[in-house]
């Protein structure tokens, strides 16, 4: 049952390379001039928490109210409306320093939360503060001044698709969010960096069917079709920026109830900026080893400014890239993004954001070093291993090799508040991806000699998506069970064009490769070109049944059709409709309100066309079916500022794809079986206001128990370790210097299915330290691979792909 302040709340709202460096020069001389004009015309706005002006107050505080958690359910609106519901809520008295401040919008909150946990959410992009000059009184005010961003604990953090009714802290399932803050703070350029913060989450090399790009496993499974930009599917095999990015959220288990197709082992998310009504006016330059040279901006302009309305704003974000890669001389990536939006209704019942987003690179692709046969009679002390050359050891042309990219995506989002308990959310999106890359896979000539193969790998694909998601979000009782759910439907169209290009393979040495050398080969193109579309329609529900206090119900259920038809770059036809149901279930139990028990079941479904083109084209064959069952803990302390997750898993597909051995067999068939068991455990948040935490632990039991390869069975999966840890911690020093660092451990990893062929387990380790030059100037060195790990970070098949070695970056940043 909702409370009467939100409802009298609502009352009052309803009234009321190859180009040189051309790119990053041109974009730091235009910073530099919006620099200019921000500083002349603009107050510095940085959002800081709690001032700890009395710590015995402070004290009283924390052992007092903070621990004592009740229901808010304060919608989005003015922050004078939202803080008269949140004043009869908490029982607190708010004091606020400027009554223009009342006119901000603020995002409200909604959840079971301690006081300043709520205080903390409906303040969220506000760029107010607040202070406790009793325990009863709340003081609000702007503050001036710079201040290190602290990240809390994810309890009360919430995913960002609407499918997901309850915070984190509620929610039965693993789900890792990894925010800005830990982004910036670690200087990460690629999603690749990014996951680097998330366990049991490996990146395969492009291999076979599947291009170079973020191809991921997650919990041994893949889930390369499974990389979603606000909560839409974005197959295209491109590597990824996060210069757009608000934060990045992994979910973990089979998830098609939640997503559609897919998503065996879990699925990655990628939520884009939007405006705010706060002005802010951030820029970033990066200079760095290897070649590095970097600069990002994010503008914030609210539209009142400019007499253009109280409740709109736009937002501008820009990236120009210009680096090579630590230890891998001739490997270089450039890059520049663009990525505008306008939002209008910012706190008012009816919201409209429209948005775009472009990427364009230009890189020399990096196909490694290959593995060394199993047969071969001259390393044989390396047989099945990585070919024992230096890191810097590059097979390729640097005449020939090259990745051109592209991505493009345009947004609309419409959102409407009814009243209190009923809303609506439709976001449509085309997007368009293009690659065009030549690489040379690097492969032993025979098994008698160090002769290397200089291989081609082409790929000339465009993907392209129209997709309109429509979200019915309703709060309503029955009885004493409360029930928060969300109906809705999904309609998209995706199409893949693909051509290839053959070449006849060049020679080179094992030790000795020179990537100066011309290619002097005739490279063909095919005739032949592969066009797939696939039309999908879900319908889907999900419902959070409250009983009571201690007692949550979760499930929801998917329906979908995926209809997919065309001709394959062989010129196969092919067509093939699967139609599937896929649900999810939960129960949560809260001993108290700041923890949780709980258990829960799903499943996913891999269609055999679910990539269109990258993968087996075999439409004989029904969806692989995965299932999961995991049970954990979640646990919020220090008033919320730390989170703590530990859970118990197993996945199980049960009808995985394995040759066919019978007589007019498909070249697949289900008779198939793999299984991972495994533990996850997280810390996430703060010990205190000046000692912040980002860990996770992960083990995972892999195992191949059915196969028509007998060799496979009883094996581990491959590209999953046992074990993979992560820590990025940072400590504020009383002289405002900001220490931080990380360490990060993967497992043994076998690269094949028999488990003959591996790569060792091996630790690397981040350094960080930054400084306010002055209230809007920050200094940051980044240290990647401190002790230079020679480690390889992405396994394919027939070679393999050595990580960064050591290297640093110098960043300023500048915030307005």
């Amino acid at each position: 049952m909702r409370s009467e302040a939100r409802k009298n709340n609502a009352k009052k709202r309803r009234k009321t390379r190859r180009h040189g460096p051309k790119h990053w020069v041109i974009a730091v001389s235009a910073m530099g001039m919006v620099v200019a004009y921000s500083a002349g015309s603009s107050r510095a706005v940085t959002l800081r928490y709690v001032r700890d002006t009395d710590p015995s107050i402070r004290s009283e505080f924390l052992q007092g109210q903070a621990q004592q958690t009740r229901r808010f359910d304060i919608p989005p609106g003015t922050l004078g409306d939202v803080l008269i519901a949140f004043e009869k809520v908490s029982e607190l008295r708010v004091e606020v320093e400027n009554a223009k401040l009342l006119d901000l919008a603020s995002p409200g909150v909604s959840g079971i939360y301690s006081n300043e946990q709520a205080l903390k959410q409906l303040l969220t992009g506000t760029g107010v503060s607040y202070s406790f000059p009793s325990p009863e009184l709340v003081k609000l005010e702007i503050q001036a001044q710079s201040e290190t961003v602290v990240v809390e604990g994810g309890g009360a953090s919430q995913v960002s698709s609407p499918k997901y009714t309850e915070p984190l802290l509620d929610t039965p399932q693993t789900i890792t969010v990894i925010p800005k803050e830990i982004i910036e703070q670690q200087g990460a350029t690629t999603l690749r960096d990014v996951l680097r913060n998330v366990p049991g989450l490996t990146v395969t090399a492009g291999e076979g069917g599947a291009p170079a790009g973020d191809n991921l496993t997650i919990r041994g499974f893949s889930a390369r079709n499974d990389v979603f930009v606000d909560g839409v599917r974005d197959l295209g095999p491109q590597s990824r920026d996060p210069f757009n990015l608000e934060q990045v959220e992994v979910v973990k288990g089979p998830d098609s109830a939640y997503t559609g197709r897919g998503s065996a082992g879990g699925s990655v998310n990628l939520v884009s900026k939007i405006p705010n009504i706060r002005p802010a006016y951030g820029f970033t330059v990066d200079l760095g080893t290897d070649r590095t040279k970097r600069a990002t901006a994010d503008l914030n302009f609210p539209l009142a400014r400019l007499g253009l309305g109280d409740h709109s704003a736009f937002r501008l974000n820009l990236l120009a890239h210009d680096a090579g890669v630590a230890g891998r001389d001739v490997v270089e990536n450039e890059r520049w993004g663009v990525a505008p939006s306008l939002m209008f209704g910012l706190g008012r019942p009816t919201r409209l954001t429209l948005s775009y987003f472009h990427l364009q690179q230009t890189n020399i692709s990096d196909y490694g070093i290959p593995w060394v046969p199993a047969t071969n009679n001259v390393l044989v002390d390396f047989r099945d291993r990585p070919a024992p050359v230096p890191r810097e050891t590059f097979y390729g042309f640097k005449s020939r090799d090259f990745e051109n990219m592209r991505s493009d995506l345009a947004t609309v989002r419409f959102e409407h508040d009814f009243n209190d308990n009923l809303s609506l959310r439709n976001q449509f999106r085309y997007g368009r991806s293009t690659r065009d890359s030549f690489a040379t896979p690097p492969r032993f000539a025979s098994n008698n000699s160090t002769v290397i193969n200089r291989e081609l790998r082409s790929w000339l694909t465009e993907d392209t998506v129209w997709d309109n998601q429509s979200d019915f979000q309703a709060d309503f009782s029955t009885g004493s069970v409360q029930h928060d759910m969300v109906m809705g439907v999904a309609l998209s169209r995706e199409g893949n064009i693909r051509g290839t290009r053959t070449a006849p393979n060049s020679q080179t040495t094992l030790l000795n490769p020179n990537p100066n050398d011309v290619y002097t080969g005739v490279i063909t193109t095919s005739p032949i070109v592969g066009d797939i579309t696939a039309n999908s329609q879900g319908l889907y529900v999900f419902d959070t049944a409250k009983l009571g206090n201690m007692w949550e119900l979760n499930g929801g259920l998917r329906w979908d059709r995926f209809d997919a038809a065309g001709i394959t770059t062989t010129a196969v036809p092919v067509a093939r409709v699967d139609k599937m149901l896929s649900f999810r279930g939960g129960v949560v139990f809260k001993p108290k309100p700041q923890g949780s028990l709980y258990a829960s079941y799903g499943t996913a479904l891999n269609p055999s066309l679910e990539g269109l083109s990258y993968g087996t084209a075999n439409t004989v064959i029904d969806p692989e079916k995965t299932y999961t069952f995991e049970a954990g803990s979640k646990w919020d302390f220090l008033g919320g500022r730390l989170l703590l997750t530990g859970a118990g898993f197993r996945v199980e597909k049960t009808n995985a794809r394995t040759p066919g051995l019978l007589p007019g067999d498909p070249i697949q068939v289900l008779q198939g079986r793999q299984r991972v068991s495994g533990v996850e455990l997280s810390a996430v948040g703060s010990f205190t206001r000046s000692w912040q935490i980002f860990s996770a632990y992960t083990f995972l039991d892999s195992e191949t128990v059915e196969s028509n390869t007998p060799a496979e069975i009883g094996k581990e999966l491959v590209n999953t370790p046992r074990n993979s840890f992560n820590l990025w911690t940072t400590y504020q020093l009383p002289q405002r210097l900001n220490l931080g660092g990380g360490l990060r451990f993967i497992g043994q990893r076998y690269g094949n299915t028999t488990n003959t062929r591996f790569v060792e387990g091996y630790w690397t380790a981040d350094l960080m330290a930054s400084y306010p030059l002055t209230n809007n100037v920050d200094l940051r060195l980044n240290i990647y691979n401190l002790t230079d790990e020679y480690y390889f970070d992405r396994l394919g098949g027939g070679h393999l792909i050595p990580g960064p070695g050591r290297s640093a970056t110098v960043s300023l940043a500048f915030k307005f």
